[in-house]
């Protein structure tokens, strides 16, 4: 609680590395979230998978570890992967790592807990021109009469790929074709966590694209075994968030998480003992224009604490409102008369050394979270980060803002967000404003933010001064 980096409700492991959520599921009343964990250091390896469990999608508790490597086709790490309920046994489909070879592994459980592993259902080889080092994370759901696998992969090292595997049991795995190949070179070599799953009347493909160029979403059909996009957009920018991973909820909703890796000195790291964030859920949608929509799942507003009182600034007409925090969830409504910036600061220092700001500059379309002065700390990473927000005539800004310590999720309209790590190293850095540069109306309300970890969640936010 005194780690002034240390999210608060966010997801993060008791201590040390995670990094790609893995095997979502609810089974048995819970909701359940597996993890890329290193049990031994703040950095990446040794790779098992952690797990924590949740009855409400926003108190979760620490299961220990659920995969370690052992000898076999994981002797080196236990890859991401996924959930599923295969003839009502619990399913874990995830990728092993062993002399330069990916294999993708399954093993099997009964209390989700404790899980056997069965080398016999292993994919060892992959198909051509795909390199045994390019052959990753197995996603799999079941559709008609079959099961598909879809994995993540590389065409001859040079471009991202999604291959299709099908069974009749979940047990024995036939290679189809790949489902969908990159149509550009600028979409990365590699495609890493693919996720492929029903949506309305659409099917969409997420993709994390490697090397750390953030993750994309293609809405489209599935028709004959292969993949037919309509539309596509960029998910996240600047690998901010990665990994994303869904599942769907008992009500119907498809939630989706993501990795969001630490932006900072390993040296810094390594001091507070923990690495690596989730964002949290968030429930997807698709709009009248069959555009993909993402907002915070809905459960995160029984976190509200305290409303935060916000005082109106006459101290420069482009300040509207004044107020501070550290760990908030904020909702603001501009409505825009001109194509001047608005926007919000947050983690300000008073005497200006430290500042984040979340812009939008409607003539250039662009939605902004600027660095450049999040930090003193220059073993920080500063650069700003910007997505294409078009708003519709008369459409107002719709900001749901989400600051917890360094972490930042800025979503807009339901349908961009952005996602980073802020590091501001002053103790008074914790103060916010909304600002315009033109003629504008803004509707804002903050509130204070509880803890989702078991054991802090009596523990209410302390408000910053």
């Amino acid at each position: 609680m005194q780690d002034r980096h240390r999210p608060r409700y966010h997801f993060t492991a008791p201590s040390r590395w995670i990094n790609d959520p893995n095997g979502l599921a609810f089974h048995g009343g819970r909701y359940h979230l597996y993890y890329q964990y290193n049990p031994h250091a703040s950095h990446w390896g040794d790779i098992h998978w952690g797990h924590a469990s949740s009855a409400d999608l926003l108190h979760w508790q620490d299961e220990g570890i659920a995969l370690a490597p052992s000898p076999g086709h994981d002797a080196e790490g236990c890859f991401s992967g996924c959930f599923a309920l295969v003839g009502g046994v619990p399913t874990l489909y995830y990728t092993g790592y062993t002399q330069a070879r990916q294999v993708q592994c399954a093993a099997t459980s009964t209390d989700l807990r404790h899980w056997t592993k069965h080398p016999e259902r292993a994919i060892v080889v992959p198909p051509a021109d795909v390199a045994a080092t390019e052959f990753r994370d197995p996603y799999v759901f079941q559709q008609g009469p079959w099961w598909y696998m879809v994995v993540g992969a590389s065409h001859r090292s040079e471009r991202g790929q999604v291959l299709l595997y099908r069974s009749a049991d979940g047990l024995d795995w036939q290679y189809r074709h790949p489902l969908f190949t990159a149509p550009s070179l600028a979409l990365g070599v590699m495609w890493e966590c693919p996720n492929f799953f029903p949506l309305g009347d659409k099917w969409v493909l997420t993709v994390s694209i490697w090397p750390n160029l953030g993750a994309h979403a293609f809405v489209g059909r599935f028709e004959e075994e292969r993949f037919v996009p309509a539309s596509d957009a960029p998910l996240d920018v600047d690998a901010g968030a990665f990994a994303h991973l869904t599942l769907c909820a008992p009500d119907g909703r498809r939630l989706q998480w993501a990795w969001m890796n630490e932006q900072r000195a390993q040296e810094r790291i390594d001091a507070d003992g923990w690495a690596g964030a989730m964002t949290v859920p968030r429930e997807l949608g698709l709009d009248s224009q069959a555009r993909l929509t993402l907002r915070p799942h809905r459960e995160l507003a029984a976190l509200r604490q305290s409303a935060i009182p916000t005082m109106n600034s006459g101290a420069a007409r482009s300040v509207l409102c004044r107020w501070a925090g550290r760990c908030m969830d904020m909702q603001a409504r501009f409505v825009l008369r001109d194509k001047a910036k608005v926007g919000l600061t947050v983690l300000a220092s008073p005497d200006g050394q430290e500042y984040t700001r979340i812009v939008y500059w409607p003539e250039a379309r662009r939605l902004l979270i600027e660095r450049a002065h999040s930090s003193l700390d220059r073993q920080v990473r500063r650069q700003d980060l910007h997505a294409f927000l078009l708003l519709d005539p008369g459409e107002p800004l719709q900001l749901r803002v989400l600051l917890d310590h360094s972490v930042l999720e800025v979503y807009a309209n339901d349908r961009v967000c952005l996602a980073t790590r802020l590091y501001p190293t002053l103790p008074d850095s914790l103060h916010a404003h909304a600002f315009a540069e033109g003629d504008t109306t803004l509707d804002l309300q903050a509130w204070d933010m509880g803890s989702i970890h078991v054991g802090e969640r009596e523990a209410l936010q302390t408000p910053d001064p």
